[in-house]
């Protein structure tokens, strides 16, 4: 359990990776929209050079719209032209979940968690039968986030009532607030400041639970997401 993605790491057989506020909502949103791919980048330009070779670009910095982008991390924005994302690749920078897959996903093979597909990928691990899973936590400007930890909390209590792990001491603070009331999580920091710029209808949609039956799966260093049934895990 990494409760920020500056913390060593150990090698894993998958890495989970966990912004509820809100990379990884994204990301499975736009996977059940029915995207081509979702393409991880870290920086801005980045995203900017993609245009041209037909990827729709969205993005944020400090939660507010890139300027020029197509989209901005919006889950709720995704579902809205949902017509008009499918079957195309998306290009996505965020402030904070970028910045994790790109140091994750150069280690191993990632799975992006939310609770909107929360329970797809917890049966896809329990049925792997994986013994050693990096839950990674996004965090929100270097610092924990609570929401991170709270989901990846529940995830973990969840694997463990089927499996055991041999868990560290950061899984052992996450599953302390497994239990915290869902009304209490959505008023941490970042849910406030997102609340504050406008975004409220995103953040109560972060935390519905089991919207999507998707599993967005990128394999090592392609910082590319893809339904997970249509990804290739052998090549």
């Amino acid at each position: 359990m990494y409760l920020l993605p500056q913390e060593p790491f150990k090698e894993h057989e998958i890495y989970v990776l966990i912004d509820i506020l809100r990379a990884t909502s994204s990301i499975s949103t736009l996977i059940h929209c029915g995207v081509e791919e979702v393409f991880i980048c870290e920086e801005v330009d980045t995203a900017r050079e993609l245009k041209p070779l037909g990827y729709l670009i969205a993005g944020e910095r400090n939660a507010i719209k890139i300027e020029g982008f197509d989209f901005g991390n919006s889950p709720i924005e995704f579902l809205k032209y949902s017509d008009t994302i499918r079957k195309k690749p998306i290009a996505l920078t965020t402030t904070n979940g970028a910045k994790t897959m790109k140091i994750i996903n150069a280690h191993g093979n990632v799975i992006a968690l939310s609770l909107l597909n929360f329970t797809s990928v917890l049966n896809f691990l329990l049925e792997k039968k994986y013994q050693k899973v990096g839950i990674v936590c996004s965090g929100t400007d270097g610092n924990i986030s609570l929401e991170d930890c709270y989901a990846a909390g529940l995830f973990l209590k969840k694997l463990l009532e089927k499996e055991d792990y041999e868990i560290n001491d950061g899984a052992k603070l996450v599953l302390k607030l497994s239990d915290t009331k869902k009304r209490d999580i959505a008023n941490s920091f970042h849910a406030l400041r997102l609340k504050k710029l406008g975004f409220k209808e995103d953040v109560d949609f972060c935390f519905e639970m089991d919207m999507f039956n998707i599993i967005p799966f990128a394999k090592k260093s392609t910082y590319t997401f893809r339904n997970l049934y249509t990804a290739n895990l052998n090549g």
